[in-house]
């Protein structure tokens, strides 16, 4: 892994810890069409916590999933609310420096979306805000 992966994921480590959300930018396509899974959320505000109590897949079956379909070092895994339905965001770090978030249904493990970005690019856009 190279420094600045490794730099990246520091801080990214860091950033989850202070407990600041840290949100990626990945190269996704125009009009790319929205996210269907099996659990479609009620409310839009719906909390959290109660997520892991509505998925059908646990956290690691979703790691598991998003590794087979996707090689490289898993970063980060959360449940979130992705256009209404509830899924496991997977974040992906290739040894060609590049993050996937990988989209896993929690209701039935599918791989529903692969967002590319590039941790380059992160890392550049982080130096050029300072």
């Amino acid at each position: 892994m190279t420094s600045k992966a490794k730099l990246l994921l520091t801080w990214m480590a860091t950033a989850t810890a202070a407990g600041l959300q840290v949100t990626l930018l990945a190269d996704e396509p125009k009009n790319e069409p929205p996210i269907q899974g099996k659990i479609q959320l009620q409310q839009e505000g719906e909390q959290q916590a109660t997520y892991s109590s509505l998925a059908k897949i646990t956290l690691q079956q979703a790691i598991t999933k998003a590794s087979d379909a996707q090689s490289g070092t898993v970063s980060k895994a959360e449940l979130q609310n992705e256009d209404g339905f509830l899924v496991y965001n997977v974040v992906v770090v290739s040894q060609d420096k590049k993050i996937h978030e990988v989209k896993v249904d929690a209701g039935d493990g599918s791989i529903l979306r692969i967002d590319v970005g590039s941790a380059d690019r992160e890392t550049e856009q982080e130096e050029s805000a300072d």
